[in-house]
């Protein structure tokens, strides 16, 4: 079943030290996928938990989004295709976001990796295929 995805974001420099600030936003950008899933929860410190793209019925993440709401740990994603192969490994600061939409040419992102740095993080994690 093909799903309609709306993506919205801000990023605002504020002004200061003699620089100008400035905003940059994308509103509406909006792309079609199969389906989509959005799991909450908290991981832990202690190992990661992988969270497979075909266990909610999708066949690739094109679409992430993962949201660490924890306000003191940083939460390590690690983005991996069917192989086991790390395809990338990102740091994902305090109360931070980490959001992409994938080109449907480049090797495809079956599985996500999450683990929190030093205590259990609370997060939310939306794959769009």
């Amino acid at each position: 079943m093909a799903r309609n995805n709306t993506v919205s974001a801000t990023f605002q420099m504020a002004a200061g030290d003699g620089a100008s600030g400035f905003t940059e936003s994308i509103s509406g950008a909006s792309f079609t996928s199969g389906d989509a899933v959005k799991i909450a929860g908290t991981i832990s410190h202690s190992g990661a938990t992988v969270y497979l793209a075909s266990d909610y019925g999708l066949a690739q993440c094109d679409g992430i989004y993962l949201e660490n709401r924890d306000s003191t740990n940083f939460i390590t994603c690690v983005l991996k295709d069917g192989s086991d192969g790390t395809l990338s490994t990102l740091k994902i600061a305090p109360n931070g976001v980490f959001m992409v939409r994938l080109d449907v040419d480049m090797t495809a992102v079956a599985k996500v990796s999450l683990i929190a740095d030093t205590a259990p993080c609370e997060f939310i994690l939306c794959l769009a295929e």
